[in-house]
């Protein structure tokens, strides 16, 4: 937790952030700003705080705040850009409802990785994938097979004590009807006990926002995801190598494809 104190030593703003060691990304989780504040010190607590994820070893840090915020300004002072916009839809305990689909979902295995590994980048922008990560590794995620065998969709878990945190990826040509798909998906959570289901539609795949719009769940007001890049990742040739003295093959910075079967005219 970061404190701003003014030149007269007064408490102006308090800041909260968190890092999870498996993941390259810090978040802010909430800002108290009193109204006699100014708006330079919201910014110096963020720069604050952004030198504080940096020394955790974070990459970027994520906020999400609404867009009409008071202090979204001061955000983008502080260097922060919107990379997303989203909305949460909160579905209430009990599950009474019925999602008129034939299929269930199930929790992924190492066997799924790989075509859920797919969709996410064919679904998630390139740009936003440093920050959107597969999974963020807080708990076994869910995956959505349809009546072929063919992956349809995949579900990131995180539990909370007051709530369940579901990020969901559809394909958006999915034989499977989608707001009956996505109520499946609250059915099947595992270890619910009694907690609500947050369900998060990103702006890059808009068919989730509809289909939930027609959903007995209830829509949250829309926010803006912004991201502070602390390090930039750059895209490095590989130098000169030693193959004597390597035990593994070096991974060519362009893809290569194979020559066997090609003869040349000489």
């Amino acid at each position: 937790m970061g404190i701003y104190e003014n030149q007269d030593g007064e408490r102006s703003a308090v800041g909260h952030i968190t890092k999870s060691p498996k993941l390259s990304t810090a978040q802010i989780n909430f800002l108290l700003v009193p109204p006699n504040s100014r708006q330079e010190d919201l910014v110096f607590l963020m720069e604050a705080l952004v030198k504080e994820a940096g020394a955790w070893g974070a990459k970027q840090i994520m906020a999400e705040i609404s867009p009409e915020a008071a202090y979204f300004p001061e955000f983008r002072r502080a260097g922060f850009v919107v990379f997303s916009k989203q909305r949460i839809y909160r579905f209430a305990p009990p599950y009474t409802f019925q999602s008129g689909v034939n299929v269930h979902w199930q929790t992924w295995t190492s066997d799924d990785i790989p075509a859920v590994r797919t969709l996410h980048q064919t679904l998630v922008p390139p740009l936003i994938q440093p920050i959107e990560p597969l999974t963020r590794l807080e708990s076994l995620g869910l995956v959505c097979y349809d009546e072929k065998g063919e992956l349809q969709a995949f579900a990131d878990l995180v539990y909370g004590p007051v709530g369940v945190w579901v990020l969901p990826f559809v394909h958006p040509q999915s034989p499977l009807e989608p707001t009956g798909m996505l109520q499946q998906l609250v059915l099947d959570l595992p270890d619910l006990n009694g907690r609500p289901v947050y369900l998060v539609s990103r702006s890059y795949q808009p068919w989730i926002d509809s289909a939930l719009e027609s959903s007995p769940a209830e829509q949250g007001s829309e926010q803006a995801l912004l991201v502070r890049y602390i390090a930039l990742r750059q895209r490095v040739t590989a130098g000169l190598t030693f193959s004597q003295l390597e035990n593994g093959n070096a991974e060519p910075t362009y893809p290569v494809t194979s020559i066997t079967g090609n003869k040349g005219s000489g």
